[in-house]
């Protein structure tokens, strides 16, 4: 059986908030560039961590080197096959845990880990660079979405989501946040 990946905030790996990854694990850690990454209070095998920002490729940023870079992308596509060689399940955070983990979770899923169908909403510059170093093709104007659905020949396709604006976006995902909160008891 497949090892699996899951995309959580970075207050669930201070509180331990996630699916119990065993030994044989890895934690991806993303935060802000500047931002200190937090002390899991798992025990993880391995632990890796990277600083971008969640920008999208069409994001005005005042440092471009905020956005995930191709040689930060190309580290996250050789973990995520070292763990699958190793059979290890991963852990994914970023500071929400819903866009960039969201995308790396996603690419995981399609690399083969079984998806453990938390909500996502992937930052697509950081799927599309990781696809991009899977030799895989993308599409440019892939929309955002909000998980995706796998087809019974086991391809994910996304549940498109018509975001009026990115407020719109950040608060219909801070309200799925809450809820799973409230449903996890952790508020």
């Amino acid at each position: 059986m497949n090892p699996w990946i899951q995309n959580v905030s970075l207050s669930d790996i201070k509180k331990g908030f996630h699916i119990d990854a065993g030994i044989n694990s890895m934690l991806i850690q993303i935060v802000d560039p500047a931002m200190p990454f937090p002390e899991p209070k798992h025990q993880f095998r391995e632990v890796h961590q990277f600083e971008f920002l969640d920008l999208e490729k069409s994001d005005d940023s005042i440092n471009d080197d905020w956005k995930i870079q191709d040689h930060q992308a190309t580290e996250l596509v050789r973990l995520l096959k070292h763990a699958m060689e190793q059979h290890m399940n991963v852990v994914v955070h970023c500071v929400a845990g819903v866009c960039r983990s969201g995308a790396v979770c996603e690419v995981g899923v399609m690399m083969g880990f079984r998806d453990t169908e938390v909500f996502r909403s992937p930052n697509l510059l950081v799927k599309h660079k990781m696809m991009q170093c899977l030799g895989w093709t993308y599409d440019e104007d892939e929309s955002h979405t909000i998980n995706g659905y796998t087809t019974d020949a086991g391809v994910i396709l996304p549940k498109t989501v018509d975001w009026t604006n990115d407020n719109e976006k950040v608060f219909t995902l801070a309200a799925e946040r809450r809820e799973r909160r409230l449903r996890e008891g952790d508020i």
